[in-house]
């Protein structure tokens, strides 16, 4: 099989989504050891180069020579751009990890496949309101573009039951994968006792509920005898108008790359607190518990299909969170770990949903 996966307007620094970022990544890496794959021609740029230099002969890089696309560069790319390398490579199957295709694909025998993270888009216009961080022209094109996605695409790849059943519900004859997410190396053993950190998820997105979280940790920090010694680690942009408080014990951190994300979880933090009001998968609490570090988060449907029971919160009970981070915070190396494919695995399901099409 001939497959294209296009990671030309993948960057780590600029992507709303670390998540989406990494899974890309991933499945890419994942690819590129699947037996079944004959040739594989990765559409890149020059900052994610440097993840593939050491390619199998049968994997091909091809740099567009541009920047990651932006804002209008972005438009251009999802309906030109692609398409144009498509026709160029000519494919038996060309993958959007990103799940946006085209309007008028024009990709000749090529078949798409669209990797649908989630709807997140009906977060703000239905749940929320129409309250959007995003402007209304903008959210209407990620919109438009999901739904296309689902109704054009040969298969639509995703990672939870929980996306598939919210894909039916918009188009009920979406042809859908359930593949998961793929985590590489093995789970690490839980760190040692002693230390007094935890890291906090935040995030500029009202769906992320960092405004929420922050305001429950200080909650549990004030019925805790030993609050002074806690030191809690905020990872990640905060919401405009939200700040932390003028203490010692909060400490921000900007969006940290992988390696220094993971030294931080195990190297200061017995615990680890994610809140989020929807979601598609939920990486961080699954990525925190297999650093050997218990995370617990927000009780969403997609989590839950991901994570042990004994980790989840409601969002709507205080009570309810500070019990759940009691009983992490001091049972921390009692961890239950959930069972998760590699990329390598996620990639041959991707493979033979394909051959199934």
């Amino acid at each position: 099989m001939k497959l294209l996966i296009s990671l030309t307007d993948q960057s780590f620094a600029a992507t709303k989504s670390v998540g989406i970022f990494n899974v890309s990544m991933g499945l890419t890496r994942g690819l590129m050891s699947c037996g079944e794959v004959s040739e594989l021609h990765i559409l890149g740029n020059q900052e994610c180069a440097d993840s593939f230099g050491d390619r199998p002969s049968h994997v091909y890089l091809h740099l567009l020579d541009k920047p990651v696309p932006r804002r209008f560069g972005r438009i251009f790319w999802d309906q030109w751009g692609v398409s144009r390398a498509i026709r160029a490579i000519r494919p038996d199957w060309a993958i959007l990890p990103k799940g946006f295709p085209p309007f008028f694909p024009c990709i000749g025998s090529t078949r798409l496949a669209c990797y649908v993270h989630d709807v997140n888009w009906e977060y703000y216009r239905h749940l929320h309101g129409g309250d959007s961080p995003f402007p209304p022209h903008e959210l209407l094109y990620f919109r438009t573009l999901g739904l296309r996605a689902l109704r054009v695409s040969d298969l639509v790849l995703t990672s939870t039951l929980f996306n598939r059943d919210r894909f039916a519900s918009y188009v009920p004859t979406a042809r859908t994968a359930v593949v998961g997410i793929g985590f590489d190396g093995e789970p690490l053993p839980p760190g040692p006792a002693g230390k007094w950190g935890i890291l906090f998820y935040a995030s500029p997105y009202p769906h992320k509920l960092t405004g929420l979280g922050l305001s429950r940790l200080q909650a549990w920090l004030a019925q805790r005898e030993d609050a002074q010694r806690i030191r809690i680690h905020v990872v990640g942009r905060l919401p405009q108008g939200i700040g932390l408080p003028g203490t010692g014990q909060w400490i921000h951190h900007s969006r940290l790359p992988h390696a220094e994300l993971m030294a931080l979880i195990t190297g200061q933090c017995r615990v680890c607190a994610y809140f989020s009001d929807y979601e598609g998968f939920g990486m961080p609490p699954v990525e925190s518990l297999r650093m050997g570090v218990p995370c617990v988060a927000s009780d969403l449907p997609p989590i839950r299909e991901n994570i042990p029971a004994r980790y989840l919160f409601s969002n709507t009970s205080e009570g309810d969170f500070i019990n759940c981070l009691n009983r992490a915070w001091e049972h921390p190396l009692e961890r239950e770990l959930p069972t998760c494919p590699d990329w390598s695995t996620v990639a041959r399901r991707c493979i033979q949903a394909m051959q199934q099409a």
